[in-house]
């Protein structure tokens, strides 16, 4: 069983509380794949792995603003839909979009829902958030009724490999990068599958691990200069040092878009759990 990582900045309570306060930074962070992603869409994919019929009761913890089951109510499931997050802010801009899903501020360790009240349940790019995933995944077992599903989508460990390695070497030229540069690691290290199919095997008994592959395309710095500065590690820094990492970013990056656009490949992880 893989030991619980020490508290990174990834899952850091007060750092996730003000990272998520709007949904500021994650709007951009979503924008960014909306707009330069190549490759099979995620909700395809997750549509596949669930299959749903369109009557089950739902919960999608970690909802941010709702915009998954805002999705499915749009597509016609009859079933109950509900997402709980832990923001206030991300509580109402999703209530405020989708007045027809219902919504809870909830942590993912304490759901205010009895047990077995879901027959599927669904943690997508957010487990990395938690302080306790073991935590979490236990309250996830206590509200799926007998037989339910459940569903992570994580970032896989080597996820956008060609992004970080530009922030690291921009951080060799400006040490103020580290935070931002330990972004990664520190996702990585809170909830992949090097260690989040384990965590899964022993929650639920099992766990099928799957992976999906795509990729960004970009044809100059701006967007990936936007995209990393949604990022927590970004968020550390003060004035000086943000325009001081820009500076060396953009060094970096100038090289790799000598030769025109630039690619970055994403590698996404699905545990699937249940039914």
């Amino acid at each position: 069983m893989t030991p619980l990582p020490t508290l990174p900045a990834a899952n850091d309570p007060a750092r996730v509380a003000e990272q998520y306060r709007t949904d500021r930074h994650l709007h951009t962070r979503i924008q960014t794949h909306r707009l330069y992603g190549v490759g099979r869409e995620l909700e395809d994919q997750v549509d596949d792995l669930l299959a749903l019929t369109g009557t089950e009761a739902l919960l999608d913890v970690g909802s941010g603003p709702g915009h998954f089951p805002g999705r499915l109510h749009a597509a016609g499931h009859r079933g109950r839909l509900v997402g709980a997050d832990l923001s206030d802010g991300m509580v109402q801009t999703a209530q405020g979009t989708y007045p027809e899903v219902e919504f809870v501020q909830a942590g993912a360790d304490a759901l205010p829902f009895e047990g077995e009240t879901f027959e599927v349940l669904t943690a997508r790019h957010m487990l990395y958030h938690v302080p306790s995933v073991p935590a979490a995944l236990a309250e996830f077992r206590r509200v799926l009724r007998p037989g339910g599903r459940f569903l992570a989508v994580t970032n896989a460990a080597r996820y956008m490999p060609e992004l970080w390695e530009v922030v690291e070497a921009a951080a060799r030229l400006e040490p103020a990068l580290g935070p931002l540069a330990g972004t990664r690691g520190s996702v990585a290290a809170a909830f992949s599958e090097t260690n989040g199919e384990a965590w899964v095997r022993e929650a639920f008994g099992h766990a099928q691990l799957s992976f999906s592959d795509q990729s960004l395309i970009f044809s100059g710095p701006q967007p990936v200069l936007d995209y990393l500065a949604s990022h927590h590690g970004w968020l550390t820094l003060n004035e000086d040092e943000q325009a001081s990492g820009r500076v060396a970013l953009k060094t970096v990056l100038e090289g790799r878009f000598r030769h025109g656009p630039w690619m970055v490949s994403k590698r996404t992880a699905f545990l699937v759990a249940g039914g």
